[in-house]
């Protein structure tokens, strides 16, 4: 296992657990994962050298793929209630700014964990261990979370993905020469959102044979928020071409985002939870998509990028 070092060179491991991007290598794939909130930060072909990963451009959106935990979405008010407590979270929680340490490294495999603190629990008042598994097989990334409860009570979360991929990667290209390409066929209603929480309401999403084109406005009521998609496969392509990257899942909630009509990128968002609607009443035990693991338990999520060209 290899590690990238400030000039972009792959060198041998310090043993160090610090702040640096760690790789991967297949005979097909070059990854890249940062300690800071685990983060996928790269998925390179290792002969044409293409990224499929977005490069975190801070002027247009300064994040590759965070990770969303203990919640997903945006909380009512920005808090919840427990216990006759209000606690106070961002929107997708907090781990995707947590510094992780590295637990595992293999020649296919990085494991990264983080566990409850004292400053953590101000937040979140729960006995938490969230290990995040990167496997590297030819040309597939196998991405998974893994939540532990080492508490006594029950531990109440919501994990999710958030991964943005490069559009456009063929030379001359826009991103409105590409699409979605879903599994099976969809009657596809889209959860509408009201300043980031659900506001009740669903929309029509037009899928011309399963197939989703990226207009330059298809994001402008923000992301596309689907519950219960048979599809469990989501592909990218530029139209009329076929697939350069396959998408597996299997989720009960799915977001697709892009952040404006200028954006080169667009995420798939496989969670199992979801954001606040707009009448819920802050109870974290009554939000829609928790999951409440008992003391001792330990659940798995997690999802495949596939890049097929």
């Amino acid at each position: 296992m290899w590690r990238r070092s400030e000039h972009g060179e792959l060198t041998p491991p310090t043993g160090k657990l610090e702040p640096m991007d760690y790789s991967l290598t297949s005979s097909d794939l070059i990854v890249g994962v940062k300690t800071l909130g685990a983060e996928l930060c790269s998925i390179k072909g290792a002969s044409s050298g293409v990224e499929y990963v977005w490069q975190a451009n801070p002027a247009d959106w300064g994040r590759h793929a965070p990770i969303l935990f203990p919640i997903v979405g945006k909380l009512k008010g920005d808090s919840y209630e427990y216990i006759g407590k209000t606690y106070h979270l961002p929107q997708h929680g907090f781990a995707r700014d947590q510094p992780f340490s590295l637990i595992e490294s293999t020649t296919s495999k990085l494991v990264f964990e983080l566990t409850s603190n004292d400053k953590l629990k101000l937040v979140y008042p729960f006995d938490f261990s969230l290990s995040v598994t990167y496997e590297l097989s030819g040309n597939s990334l196998r991405i998974s979370y893994a939540v532990k409860n080492p508490g006594t009570g029950p531990l109440l979360y919501s994990v999710g993905a958030h991964p943005a991929f490069r559009i456009p990667i063929h030379p001359k290209a826009k991103r409105s020469d590409y699409e979605i390409l879903f599994e099976k066929e969809e009657a596809v209603a889209v959860h509408l959102i009201d300043g980031g929480l659900l506001s009740g309401k669903t929309g029509p999403l037009s899928l011309e044979q399963n197939r989703l084109a990226i207009s330059d406005s298809l994001f402008d009521k923000d992301a596309l928020v689907f519950k219960g998609l048979a599809s469990k496969k989501l592909s990218l392509a530029k139209a009329g071409e076929a697939p350069f990257l396959n998408f597996y899942f299997d989720a009960p909630y799915f977001g697709i985002w892009s952040k404006s009509a200028t954006s080169q990128f667009v995420c798939l968002e496989p969670w199992n939870g979801i954001a606040d609607s707009v009448s819920h009443n802050q109870a974290l035990e009554k939000k829609e998509g928790i999951r409440s693991l008992a003391a001792g338990a330990t659940e798995t999520f997690g999802f495949t990028v596939e890049i097929a060209g």
